[in-house]
């Protein structure tokens, strides 16, 4: 079976894009937009570009088995969000059933807005109406299964700043699926208005105990205005059975700077594309990747960085170890067309395998404008055994060893990032895996 057969199921078809659209009162434009959506899956190819070989198989996996029952009962779970509370302050909860959002009076007053689309359309339908014509300008023929995502999506989350708002503490989401064999469907939109600034994150994770197949996909937007600063980090933390599938179009603006980092270590099969677009005069988008594997987990990353103005800055860095049986690839290309003058843009990725882990870089440029400054470069290295050794000599046991060396091949990537409080969620995710593990 094909990967576009694969995803033809009794959950995703017409008749049930109209059952779920009227489940939850949407007003007719947006059951277009579904409509629309799920047109462009059935018509986009699974891959639009040719630069490279189509790596992801979804092998040992059948949606056809699960069902889509992410049903949104709206009323949310306030003890999950006060457990997540003491370490992470999220503002938003999401699972399988349930939605909880706890957005500061002091940012609610300066006009920041993070909710779903659906109670937005409630209080002003004039904006919701604008937000998703500026994201569907820019994203109705971007990703197959990313639309197919956008045509299903329950619970489409929209994060909006206005103009010249600040703000200082780090916005958190935490998606948590707690059923088994279940087809999970959403999107999200972050807007930033020009001048603003914030720190957004986005956790994927699970608390069920079984190896029962399951799928989370999701389409996610950020537009970043002139002169907007906007940092994000994603951690997708799932058990072992899940497949994860991420399609990412980031938008930059004038000045604006966008900076975000990706961290995968949980699942059986993640898949992430990622496109940024430096659409602005002096915009610059920095994607981040940091990716942990053992067993049999797989990883699949695609990060394209376009030039599309001028005097912009782009870089994409990627640091991956894979352990036992594990898979990665990441595929990095970088596009500079004609009118990207003066462009300045850079891509390394780099693995580190641990046994029959297995890490594939497949960085690429595709430039049609002389006057610019583009770089890659990608390498692959088992484990230094010689610094084990060299740890050995000087005190540090051999398991020791190993783990400051697997880890510490994050930090450059880690660094790059540039929020503390952000890498030490990171650290700590990283640390707990790495402990279960042993």
């Amino acid at each position: 079976m094909s990967n576009v057969e694969l995803f033809d199921t009794n959950y995703t078809n017409m008749d049930k894009l109209i059952e779920l659209s009227q489940s939850l009162n949407e007003p007719k434009w947006l059951l277009e937009r579904r409509k629309n959506a799920y047109h462009t899956y059935q018509e986009l190819p699974y891959d639009k570009d040719h630069l490279f070989y189509k790596y992801t198989t979804f092998k040992d996996f059948n949606p056809k088995s699960l069902t889509h029952n992410w049903k949104y009962n709206g009323e949310g779970n306030h003890e999950l969000l006060k457990t997540y509370e003491q370490n992470l302050k999220p503002f938003m909860v999401e699972t399988t059933n349930s939605l909880q959002s706890s957005l500061p009076e002091d940012l609610q007053k300066l006009g920041v807005f993070f909710d779903t689309l659906h109670n937005l359309i409630k209080i002003d339908e004039v904006r919701a109406k604008k937000i998703i014509s500026m994201v569907d300008k820019s994203t109705s023929k971007f990703d197959k299964l990313g639309s197919l995502s956008r045509a299903f999506a329950v619970n489409i989350i929209v994060l909006y700043v206005p103009k010249n708002v600040i703000i200082t503490e780090i916005i958190g989401k935490i998606t948590q699926i707690n059923n088994s064999t279940t087809a999970n469907f959403g999107e999200f939109i972050a807007i930033f208005e020009d001048g603003s600034q914030a720190t957004y994150y986005n956790i994927y994770n699970d608390n069920s105990n079984d190896n029962n197949a399951k799928l989370y996909s999701i389409i996610e937007t950020v537009i970043v205005g002139d002169n907007a600063r906007v940092k994000s980090f994603q951690l997708q933390d799932f058990n072992p059975s899940a497949v994860f599938l991420l399609s990412k179009y980031s938008e930059i603006n004038r000045y604006g700077v966008y900076r975000n980092l990706s961290h995968l270590q949980g699942g059986h099969l993640s898949r992430q594309n990622s496109f940024i677009d430096l659409i602005g005069d002096n915009a610059e988008g920095y994607d981040l990747f940091t990716m942990f594997g053992q067993n049999k987990q797989r990883f699949d990353v695609k990060s394209e960085l376009k030039h599309t103005a001028k005097s912009t800055i782009g870089q994409t860095h990627a640091r991956q170890v894979m352990m036992d049986k594990s898979e990665a690839v990441l595929r990095g290309l970088i596009v500079i067309p004609e009118s990207g003058y003066d462009a300045d843009s850079w891509l390394t990725t780099a693995g580190m395998t641990v046994g029959q882990g297995k890490v594939n870089s497949i960085p690429a440029l595709q430039i049609d404008q002389n006057e610019v400054a583009a770089a890659h470069a990608a390498s692959v290295e088992p484990l230094n055994e010689e610094l084990v050794f060299y740890l050995k000599a000087r005190g540090v046991n051999e398991k020791e060893a190993r783990e400051m060396l697997i880890k510490g091949y994050f930090e450059y990537v880690f660094k790059l990032f540039n929020d503390i409080n952000s890498i030490e969620i990171l650290r700590d995710s990283l640390n707990l895996k790495w402990d279960l593990s042993l």
